[in-house]
This record gives C-alpha cells, structure tokens and sequence, in this order.
C-alpha cells in the first residue's frame, strides 16, 4: 500500500510539474512571437512505470549511471523532464542549454543535471563548431537519449547504451557534404568525460577522450562509422584500498604468487590506460518501415572491453507502431578463479597474514568477476502517437543474464538469471 502510494504522488507531482513547464513555455512562446526574440523554449519528458520480474533484491536500470533500487514496481526508471534553451541573435552563432530532472545517484553532482551547455559557431553554412558541454555523437541516440518520444522503444537499448557516457566537456567541429542525393557528415571530437556505476561511487574521470564519425544518409537509410579513444585517467574510488593491497603484495619471495598479483593489477587497475571504441550503425526510415541496427567493440586496458549491439525494426499502422528488438553484450575473459595464496604463505608470514592475504585474493577475485556484463534482452512492444506531440508506448523485455554477467544490475550475483521487464510510458514534447 505504501509503495503504491509513493507511485500515485510521484505521477501526480510529475503531471503538475509538467503542467507547470508547458504553461510557462506557452506564456514564453507568445512574448516571444510577439517580440521577435532570438531565444527559443522547448521541452520533453516522460512518465514510465515499469514493472521488474527478476530475482529477489536485483535491480533493473536504464544505465550503470542510476542509483541501486529495489522491488518490483519503480517509477523512476525512465521518468524525466528536460528543458532546452536556444539563443541565436544570427545565423552563425548560437547558444544552447539542456537541462534533464530525473532520479539520480546521491554520488553524482549536481552539474549531472546540465546535458548540454555550449555555444556553436557557424561560419559557413555546412561547417559548426561547438565549444563547451555537447553530446558524444558516436552512437545514433547521442542526440537524443532523453528525449523517448524520438524513438519506438521505450528506452535506447540496455544493453548497447546502458555503460556509455552522456557527454563530453570540449569542443566538436563536424563539416557537411552533398553527394547526388546523399548527405555526409564528418564529425571531429575531443574533451573528456566520466563513467562509471554511481550506485556505488565507482565514478571514474574519462580523458582525454577524442574521435571521428562518419555518417551518410539517402533516401531514409543512414550509415554511421566511428573510432573513438577514451583515456582512463584514475580509479574508482572504492577499487583503492584493494589496489593499495595488492600493491604491498609485489614483494613476496614467491614469483607465482606475484605473477598472479600482477594479473589482477592489470585487470583492476585502469588509471593511465585507455579504450578504443569501434562502432558501426544502419538505421532504415521510410514509409511505414523502420529498422536499426549498431554494433560497438571495446579494445584496449582488460576492464574497457566489450562488444555489444542490437538490431531492431518496427511497423506503422496509422498512429500505431509494432516494433520488435534484440539485444546482446558480452564480456570476454570471464570469470576469473581466486587463487590459493593462503597456504604457500602460512610458513612465510603466519596464519593472520596468509588469512589477510587470502581474502585480499578473493576480493580481487570478486572485483574483476563484477565488471562482466553478459546479458541479452529480446523486446515487443507498441507506440500509439494518439497527439502530434504525445505518444503512449508499452514494452517487454524478456532478459537473460549469464554467469558473471550482472554488472547493468544493481545487487546481481553471480549466478545466471532470468527477468522480465514490463513497462508503460509517456512520452511527450513541448
């Protein structure tokens, strides 16, 4: 009864906020029609209700950037209100904010809430740059991983979206280019950024980051190509006391014992190291059919690597859209045995030191087996845009976790797992 109340007053503040902002935005819309201003008020949001069938105390997330939860009813999984802001006083320069209210982590800072700030320069028509706090624009959703009713689903795919960051603090220089009846962009980017699962202040500093996007569009069909470097300034912070203890470790007079210690350094410790993301996208819009598909693989330092992607397509019946959609993401080199450190070391050090030593072990052991994400997810759902500007979606997700494959889950173990995901939202503009 408590939780279903909790619900109730959580979409009934929801609705009056956003009452709030659209009678606000309309007020402001008229000044400015009336004026001639160069400022520009918009807005999106969504209400989502989502219901998770899985094992007792794991918890469903939208990305590892979303606090731990549980229970089976949540109404802040995708629920958000975002508000942009355009100023252009002319056509070359202009300057934007994008503002997202939703659930956080209490680990995250308060400028999490600041999606966009920056300020684009245009000195010719087919060439933009933006200096400041823009979107990552590797991956097809970069634009608008907030906005729900810009796509079917009702959020970007777990598994492929659920470990990327948001945004990148730097600059971004993309040029244009007609070809016959195909559009290019090539896209330029450099800055740095954060990752990392905030449930549990394992916040990392992600630098210097810097890529290219190639991108080609004719008639409905988009392809998409980038290559993109991700340097791992620092460490979680609650990896450093486990690094501090395997670090005094290097010293013991047994070479099998400190082979392995450094296996787990390597594993573990990222600071000075990098990723490389290659990643590849199709997306096909035309007439009533849509379908997309992206794939990305991680090389570099052992804790970045992954491959994932997903593939989906959907039907517009009038208003309605069926759509369907699989998922995968998969970590190599998983898991990792705890080795036997305990007794080479009693005669060494004593029984209170093997033991130490021996659960130093297993908690590195547990550290690398807990970043393995390996899951996939199949999808049904259907969207029903019964407004220009409103849109009433309902999604299952049908999800399956190997072993030593929970990392998108909050308080998952190691065991395999079975979940299903019922969801119901509404998108909406304004």
């Amino acid at each position: 009864m408590f939780r279903f109340k909790f619900y109730k007053y959580l979409v009934l503040r929801s609705l009056c906020l956003v009452t709030l902002c659209l009678s606000t935005t309309s007020v402001i819309a008229q000044s400015n029609q009336g004026t001639g201003s160069a400022l520009r008020i918009s807005g999106f949001g969504t209400l989502g209700v989502t219901n998770v069938d899985a094992p007792d105390d794991w918890g469903f997330r939208r990305d590892i950037s979303q606090p731990a939860n549980d229970g089976d009813l949540r109404g802040d999984i995708d629920s958000r209100l975002g508000l942009q802001f355009n100023y252009a006083p002319n056509a070359q320069f202009e300057l934007v904010g994008q503002f997202v209210l939703k659930r956080r982590s209490s680990y995250a800072p308060a400028s999490d809430a600041i999606e966009w700030a920056f300020a684009a320069y245009r000195p010719l028509a087919d060439l933009t740059m933006r200096v400041g706090r823009v979107n990552i624009d590797a991956f097809l959703s970069a634009d608008y991983r907030n906005v729900g009713f810009a796509y079917p689903f009702a959020r970007p795919p777990v598994e492929f979206y659920g470990s990327l960051p948001h945004s990148l603090d730097g600059i971004d220089i993309n040029k244009d280019m007609q070809f016959g009846d195909s559009f290019w962009r090539f896209k330029a980017y450099a800055g740095r950024s954060h990752s990392g699962d905030l449930a549990f202040d394992g916040r990392t500093s992600v630098k210097p980051v810097y890529g290219l996007t190639v991108s080609r569009e004719s008639n409905g069909l988009t392809l998409r190509l980038g290559l993109a470097h991700a340097g791992l300034d620092d460490n979680p912070a609650p990896l450093v006391p486990l690094l501090d203890g395997l670090n005094s470790m290097t010293v013991l007079p047994i070479p099998q014992i400190v082979s392995q210690v450094e296996s787990f350094q390597s594993r573990l410790d990222s600071s000075d190291s990098h990723g490389i993301y290659h990643s590849f996208a199709m997306n096909y819009d035309s007439l009533d059919w849509l379908w997309t598909f992206e794939l990305t693989k991680v090389t570099g330092h052992p804790s970045t690597r992954l491959t994932a992607g997903y593939v989906g397509f959907g039907r517009r019946i009038g208003a309605v859209t069926l759509f369907a959609g699989y998922s995968r993401i998969s970590t190599p080199k998983l898991p990792v045995s705890t080795p036997d450190w305990a007794t080479p070391l009693t005669p060494i050090i004593g029984e209170t030191g093997a033991f130490q030593a021996q659960a130093l072990a297993s908690a590195s052991a547990i550290a690398v087996n807990s970043s393995g994400a390996n899951q996939h997810t199949f999808s049904l759902g259907g969207r029903w845009d019964f407004r220009h500007d409103m849109a009433l979606k309902i999604q299952w997700d049908q999800v399956s976790i190997d072993e030593y494959g929970a990392r998108l889950w909050t308080n998952g173990t190691f065991e395999s797992a079975n979940a299903d995901v019922y969801s119901v939202l509404l998108d909406f503009v304004f």
